[in-house]
C-alpha cells in the first residue's frame, strides 16, 4: 500500500510539472497571438500611411516589427501579473478565510447532532489517515450534495460539506464523500487545484480586460466568446474594435485555460473516488451518494454554482449538457457505472428521493415513538424499490427472548396498554415484564423496519420447544381478542406466526383449493383503494397465477373487517398444503401484483411481507418433518 501512496504521489508531481508546462506555452502562445494580430493590424493600414507620406510601405516594416512585439507584451504581463498575484493571494490566506469567501459558515456541533456527526467522521478519518484534523466548514444554503477541501496559509486546511450532504446522506454516505477529500490530501491535488485557479484567473483576466471588472475567485457565468455589452458602450467604434479583438483572442486563451482545467481536474477526480473506497473499504457508500446528488439535480434542486475557476475543487460539479472536453469532472453517470451502481431507472430515482425523505426526517424527528405511530395512522407509501432494499439492509442480532420479544410485536400492534393487561390476569406479569424491553426497542424502531423485525422474531422462535410455541400462540390469540378488532398489522404478524407453525405440503391437487386461492386474489384487488378497476386485477391475477376454468366472479372483499382477516389466514393455510412449485406460482403471481403498483402503502406492505412468508415453497414439508422424526 505504501508503494501505491508513492506512486500517486508521484504522478501527482508529475501532473503538477506538466501543468507549469501548459500554462507556460499558453503564455508563450499568448505572446505571439497578440503579437501577431498587433502586426496584422499595422502592416494592414501601412500601405495608407505609406501613400499619404510618398514613403513605400518597406519604410515601416521594420518599425511595425518591432511595435508589435512589445505590444504582445502587455495582455502577456498582465496574464503573468494576474496568474503571479492570485498565486501570492492564495498563499497568503488562510484555509478558513478561503473557505469563507466560497459562502462556507463554520460547523456548530455542540448545537446540531446533524453537525457532530460530520466532525465526528472528519475526526475519524484523519486518524485513520494519518492527516491534521481540518477546520470543518458547511455551506448552509446548498441543498445539493457537495464538498470540497482547500489548503491555505501555514498549512492550514478546511473542510466544507453542502447543507444538502448533511441532511440527504447516511452516516456511511458521509464518510464516503470525506474520504474524497482526504484523497485530494493524499494525492498531493490541493496544490495542483491552487495552481489551477491562478492559471483559469489569469487566462481570465485577458478575456474580461476590456471591461475594467476585477474579480476575485470568480469566472463569467456567460458563454465563451459573448460580446454583448461590447457594442453598447459610448467610447466609440475603434474602442469597440480593439476591445472586441482583446475579448475574442482573449477567450480563445480563456478556452485553453477551461480545457487544461477540465483535464487535470478529471483525472484528480477519478483518483479521489479510488481512495474513498480505499479509506471506506465501501464502494456501495460512494455509488450511493453519487446516485442521491444525482436523484436530487433531477429532482429539480438548484445546486450552488461554484465559481467556475474554482469548480474542479469541488465534490461534484453540477454540469448538464456541456462538452466533455470542458467538464471538470466524469459524469456523475460514468462515476456510478465505474464502481458497479450500474444505470438508474425512473424506479429507483423516485426510490432514492424518498430514501432522502425519510433521512431527512428522521434527522430532525425528536419523537422516534411518536414518528411510528404516526406512520401507523397515515399509512404512508413506500417505493417498492426502497421497500425492498430497507429489508434486505436490516440485519438483527438474535434475541435473547425471541418469544417476549414477538408478543411485544403484538402488544405494540394491538395499543394494548400493560397496566390493563396486568389487571385483566390473561398473560402471566412475569411474561409481561420480559416483553417491556423489547417494547421499548420495537416503539424506537422504524415502521418499515419492524416488517422485517417481525419474520425475524418468528424464526428466532422456531427453536422454541412445542410447549412454549402453544404458550405464546395462546397469548397472541388473546391479544387478538382483546383488540376486538384485528389491524393490519396484527394480521401479518399472524399470518407469519401461522405459517412458522404449519410445514408445507405437497398437496398436487391445486384446484381443491379453488376458495382459498380466489379469496387470496379477490382480497389482493380489494386492498387498494386507489384501484379503479378491482375486477381487472382480480382476473390479471388469475391469468398470471394457477389456472382455474371455474373461477368464480369477483367479489368485493372489506379487507378492514376482522372476520375477512382471519378467513384469509385460514384459507393461506390450506394453501400451505400444495406443493411447492403451485406455491412458486402463487407467489410470483402476488409479486407480479405487488412490483406493478411501484409503490405500496404500509399496510400492503406488511401483507405482501405475511403472504411470502406463507407461500415461501422452501419451507419444510410435513414429510421431511416425519423423516427427521
Amino acid at each position: 500500500m505504501a508503494t501505491l501512496f508513492r506512486e500517486e504521489h508521484q504522478q501527482a508531481d508529475v501532473a503538477s510539472r506538466r501543468l507549469h508546462i501548459a500554462f507556460w506555452l499558453g503564455a508563450l502562445a499568448s505572446y505571439l497571438t497578440y503579437s501577431l494580430a498587433c502586426a496584422l493590424a499595422l502592416f494592414g493600414v501601412s500601405p495608407i500611411i505609406a501613400a499619404v507620406t510618398q514613403d513605400g510601405p518597406h519604410t515601416f516594416s521594420s518599425l511595425y516589427l518591432h511595435i508589435s512585439l512589445i505590444a504582445g507584451l502587455i495582455p502577456t504581463a498582465a496574464l503573468l501579473i494576474a496568474y503571479t498575484d492570485m498565486q501570492r493571494k492564495m498563499r497568503a490566506t488562510s484555509a478558513d478565510e478561503q473557505a469563507r469567501a466560497l459562502g462556507a459558515e463554520p460547523a456548530c456541533p455542540e448545537k446540531h447532532r446533524a453537525d457532530r456527526l460530520y466532525t465526528n467522521l472528519v475526526a475519524e478519518m484523519s486518524a485513520a489517515s494519518g492527516n491534521a484534523v481540518p477546520a470543518t466548514y458547511i455551506q448552509r444554503n446548498d441543498d445539493s450534495i457537495n464538498a470540497f477541501i482547500v489548503g491555505g496559509a501555514d498549512g492550514s486546511l478546511a473542510l466544507t460539506v453542502s447543507q444538502g450532504a448533511i441532511d440527504s446522506l447516511t452516516r456511511d454516505e458521509l464518510q464516503a464523500i470525506i474520504g474524497h477529500e482526504y484523497g485530494h490530501i493524499e494525492n498531493g491535488d490541493l496544490a495542483i487545484y491552487a495552481r489551477l485557479t491562478a492559471m483559469v484567473h489569469g487566462y481570465y483576466i485577458i478575456s474580461d480586460w476590456p471591461n475594467r471588472q476585477e474579480r476575485i475567485h470568480t469566472a463569467p457565468e456567460a458563454q465563451l466568446f459573448d460580446l454583448r455589452g461590447l457594442m453598447s458602450r459610448d467610447d466609440g467604434p475603434s474602442y469597440n474594435l480593439g476591445a472586441a479583438a482583446f475579448t475574442i483572442l482573449g477567450s480563445i486563451l480563456y478556452l485553453y485555460g477551461r480545457l487544461l482545467q477540465a483535464a487535470f481536474s478529471r483525472r484528480r477526480e477519478e483518483m479521489a473516488d479510488a481512495r474513498a473506497v480505499q479509506y471506506t473499504r465501501n464502494p456501495d457508500a460512494l455509488v450511493s451518494a453519487l446516485k442521491k446528488a444525482w436523484a436530487l439535480q433531477e429532482n429539480g434542486i438548484n445546486p450552488r454554482r461554484p465559481p467556475r475557476d474554482r469548480a474542479h475543487i469541488y465534490f461534484i460539479h453540477y454540469q448538464s449538457g456541456l462538452n466533455r472536453l470542458l467538464r471538470t469532472h466524469p459524469p456523475l453517470a460514468e462515476r456510478i457505472r465505474t464502481w458497479g451502481g450500474g444505470d438508474i431507472s425512473a424506479e429507483e430515482l423516485d426510490a432514492i428521493l424518498f430514501d432522502i425523505q425519510e433521512h431527512r426526517r428522521s434527522q430532525y424527528e425528536t419523537d422516534p415513538a411518536k414518528r411510528s405511530q404516526d406512520a401507523l395512522a397515515l399509512n404512508p407509501t413506500y417505493p417498492i424499490l426502497s421497500l425492498d432494499r430497507s429489508l434486505a439492509a436490516v440485519h438483527y442480532p438474535a434475541p435473547v427472548d425471541p418469544a417476549a420479544a414477538l408478543l411485544a410485536l403484538y402488544i405494540y400492534h394491538s395499543g394494548a396498554y400493560y397496566y390493563t393487561l396486568e389487571d385483566e390476569g390473561t398473560i402471566p406479569r412475569a411474561t409481561l415484564d420480559a416483553s417491556r424491553n423489547a417494547y421499548t426497542t420495537i416503539e424506537h424502531s422504524e415502521p418499515v423496519a419492524q416488517i422485517a423485525l417481525l419474520a425475524h422474531l418468528t424464526q428466532a422462535t422456531a427453536a422454541l420447544g412445542e410447549e412454549q410455541k402453544n404458550t405464546l400462540e395462546q397469548h397472541i390469540r388473546q391479544l387478538i381478542k382483546h383488540d376486538r378488532q384485528l389491524s393490519r398489522y396484527e394480521l401479518a404478524a399472524y399470518i407469519v406466526w401461522r405459517a412458522s407453525r404449519i410445514p408445507g405440503g405437497n398437496a398436487a391437487d391445486y384446484r381443491a383449493h379453488r376458495d382459498a386461492i380466489t379469496c387470496l386474489y379477490a382480497y389482493l384487488a380489494s386492498d387498494d383503494p386507489d384501484d379503479d378497476n378491482p375486477a381487472a386485477t382480480y382476473q390479471k391475477l388469475l391469468v398470471n397465477g394457477l389456472p382455474l376454468t371455474d373461477a368464480p366472479a369477483y367479489d368485493p372483499i372489506d379487507t378492514a373487517a376482522h372476520q375477512n382477516g382471519l378467513l384469509l389466514c385460514r384459507h393461506l393455510e390450506t394453501l400451505c398444503q400444495l406443493a411447492p412449485s403451485y406455491r412458486q406460482t402463487l407467489l410470483d403471481s402476488i409479486n407480479t401484483y405487488y412490483r406493478h403498483k411501484q409503490q405500496l402503502t404500509l399496510k400492503q406492505a406488511y401483507l405482501r411481507l405475511a403472504l411470502q412468508q406463507a407461500l415461501a415453497p422452501d419451507r419444510p414439508t410435513r414429510h421431511t418433518h416425519k423423516t427427521r422424526a
